[in-house]
């Protein structure tokens, strides 16, 4: 709310998941100005120094290096100075973000997707059992198969994404339907990929995964962060939902272009 003078906006409330908020000096804040629904929500700057701040670090399952926050604000007065952009015109502020926020997601699930698989082709070429390598048993050799499988056509789809990003003029980003269908189709396979790779390997370490140190530890690592990928950005299930909504979308537009 803004106090009766009009130069602050106070701010309340609390926000979870908070990527690097134990390291940053400033936060960028979605605060509701105006009325109910997304017409009513604007962006403020506030500084870590303002009185009425308090960051606590999560402990999480993984990527601890992240710094994830629990942030409360406290009768936190804000210049109105530090309005960003437009009163009440965060949301689409942050919808058009989500784009760029995605394709991040996607292109760092697809590079530890292919680690996974680099650490278990390593190991299985190295471990010997039954008196043979591991990549000599034919149930090895299928489950690397399906991990390259997945990971190779993730990533060419990645490749074909980035090139629409940097071909599709920046300001149709955020409307154009083809590019947020398959933003958001890709970041559901990216992060299943992930998913089945991290399993897969695991499965191929066997107890070496299960341990913090040695052979296995990248591979016992990223078993326990898949989840920080499946889930920020829009879950598996957001993603499939936003898909079809873009295509029921899609095909509106060509049967009325066909009247």
């Amino acid at each position: 709310t803004k106090d009766a003078s009009g130069d602050f906006y106070v701010v309340n409330g609390e926000k979870k998941w908070i990527t690097n908020g134990v390291f940053a000096d400033y936060f960028t804040v979605a605060c509701r100005t105006g009325g109910p629904g997304i017409g009513g929500i604007s962006l403020l700057l506030l500084e870590r120094t303002m009185p009425g701040i308090e960051c606590t670090q999560m402990d999480c399952m993984g990527v601890w290096p992240s710094g994830t926050t629990y942030i409360t604000f406290d009768n936190v007065k804000v210049p109105k100075e530090n309005l960003i952009g437009v009163e009440n015109a965060g949301f689409m502020y942050i919808m058009y973000n989500f784009n760029y926020e995605r394709w991040g997601i996607i292109a760092q699930a697809t590079k530890l997707a292919r680690v996974c698989l680099e650490e278990a082709f390593k190991y299985a070429n190295k471990r010997r059992t039954f008196g043979k390598k591991l990549v000599e048993h034919g149930m090895i050799k299928w489950k690397l198969a399906e991990m390259a499988r997945q990971v190779e056509s993730t990533h060419a789809h990645l490749e074909s994404l980035t090139y629409q990003l940097n071909t599709i003029p920046r300001e149709e980003h955020f409307t154009h339907l083809d590019l947020i269908m398959d933003i958001s189709l890709l970041k559901v396979q990216a992060t299943k990929t992930f998913e089945f790779c991290a399993r897969e390997a695991a499965q191929i370490f066997g107890g070496a995964s299960y341990v913090r140190g040695g052979q296995g530890e990248k591979v016992e690592r990223l078993y326990r962060e898949v989840r920080a990928f499946a889930i920020p950005g829009g879950s598996e299930e957001i993603m499939l939902d936003l898909a079809v909504k873009m295509a029921q979308k899609k095909y509106g537009q060509v049967l009325k272009s066909r009247l």
